[in-house]
């Protein structure tokens, strides 16, 4: 009795035409779909029609607000300079209102806002500032270890 089983005479090949055809449709497709252009030193850019000499919105930068924190002598507070101007009342109140201030004049409010303490101010002093920067709308709030990058008033 002849095996039955696996011989090369049995054996079944698939037709692989059907499955290059739609490779190959596949292949057109995603050709025509690409752009095979390359511009080399050339960014692709869509600018609003009023833009060019004259015709754009104006760009301001606005700079770093830099807060300084210098303390009083016999640990009376500190005395809290912004833009190197010093506040009058020393009041973190103020501070906030100063900032408010700052923001209705067009200050970004995810500006960067830098605090900087003597090593003798009271870190409750440092919070408290950062506490009425918060207060007034800014987010970006950096504390700066380097007091010489800081605003003095002599």
């Amino acid at each position: 009795m002849p095996q039955r089983g696996f011989s090369p005479a049995n054996s079944y090949v698939p037709n692989l035409a059907p499955m290059v055809d739609v490779v190959m449709v596949i292949l057109i497709f995603f050709m025509l779909g690409s752009s095979l252009v390359v511009s080399e030193g050339m960014l692709p850019t869509e600018l609003p029609s009023r833009a060019g000499p004259g015709g754009g919105a104006k760009v301001t930068i606005v700079p770093t607000i830099r807060i300084r924190l210098e303390a009083l002598p016999e640990g009376q507070g500190c005395r809290i300079i912004v833009e190197d101007l010093l506040l009058s009342d020393n009041a973190y109140d103020s501070l906030a209102s100063f900032l408010r201030g700052k923001l209705d004049a067009g200050a970004d409010p995810d500006g960067r806002i830098l605090i900087g303490a003597d090593p003798s101010v009271e870190y409750q002093n440092v919070i408290s500032a950062m506490d009425a920067c918060v207060r007034a709308g800014f987010s970006n709030i950096q504390f700066s270890v380097n007091t010489d990058t800081i605003a003095v008033v002599e």
